[in-house]
């Protein structure tokens, strides 16, 4: 989810006057789709988690989704990614759900809604669970609250920051977290601001072994940059292939004196992606876990 408001929009939350231009000023057929089949997982939390009706849940979900594109106009809000619930794709997300069950804790680095952090709970992860939120727009909090009616009993810690900002610290995350998940995060910029955010990812991170990081961004066979049409503005971002991602991993642990261990897993990105016009040759999901050593 967006961290910098996503790769297409800068680093602000927009006006509803500057958001209304935007949208008059594009075509937001790309950007703004019409709800169509809600995914099995995140409808199951809607009606089981907040009670919502099956009647509900499609209107409920359009008024907030309206809502949050007020405050940051991009293309994961508009084509509704947030109702994919990733992390719960992972290949290490049984783990996840042990640790967090053994105590540890979990950090979303681009939370949006905090969708990721409710299913989490709704798989059974304790309500106890240490568990924090992280996004540069502070509105996506509240309107997660409201999208899945749970105030009087969801207990994360949400925050909101840069993480391209150099000196950005966080008391409240430095070096406390065992698990950080990172969706659709780095991927969204270039190379040297990826090696940036992911350098304030280990220094949220415990110092010791089997601190871990997993997350899911696009990869391709042979790493470059391209450059992305966005809704506000175009911008270049970097996509990796499994060796790069590897050596990209060599170079944050040698700039935060640490070493990590990464798996990867390939999968095909949606047929939509792939049509793209800024979609690079055998483009592919890129599904990573680094493990501090």
């Amino acid at each position: 989810m967006a961290f910098r408001s996503d790769s297409t929009a800068g680093n602000k939350q927009f006006t509803s006057k500057e958001s209304k231009e935007i949208r008059e000023a594009k075509n937001l057929s790309e950007w703004f789709e019409k709800i169509g089949a809600i995914p099995d997982a995140i409808n199951e939390v809607l009606e089981s988690y907040s009670g919502l009706t099956s009647n509900e849940v499609v209107p409920h979900i359009e008024d907030v989704r309206a809502r949050a594109f007020e405050q940051g106009p991009h293309s994961c809000i508009g084509q509704s990614r947030f109702l994919e619930l990733n992390l719960a794709k992972h290949p290490y997300y049984p783990e996840i759900l042990s640790r967090l069950g053994k105590g540890q804790t979990l950090l979303d680095a681009g939370c949006s809604f905090g969708q990721d952090l409710r299913k989490l709970v709704f798989d059974g992860a304790p309500s106890s669970s240490v568990l924090y939120g992280l996004d540069i727009i502070p509105a996506f909090f509240k309107l997660g609250y409201e999208l899945f009616r749970d105030r009087h009993k969801f207990y994360a810690t949400f925050l909101s920051a840069d993480l391209i900002k150099s000196a950005q610290v966080i008391p409240a995350l430095d070096a406390k977290i065992d698990i950080i998940s990172a969706f659709s995060l780095l991927h969204l910029f270039d190379c040297t601001e990826q090696k940036t955010l992911a350098c304030h990812l280990v220094g949220f991170t415990k110092s010791v072994a089997g601190s871990t990081i997993v997350g899911r961004q696009l990869g391709a066979p042979a790493a470059g940059h391209c450059s992305v049409d966005g809704l506000t503005k175009d911008t270049k971002i970097y996509i990796h292939d499994m060796e790069s991602f590897q050596q990209f991993w060599d170079d944050v642990g040698e700039a935060t004196d640490s070493e990590w261990v990464v798996d990867v897993l390939l999968q095909p990105v949606e047929t939509k992606l792939s049509s793209l016009s800024w979609s690079m040759p055998g483009m592919s999901w890129l599904y990573f876990r680094a493990t501090r050593q």
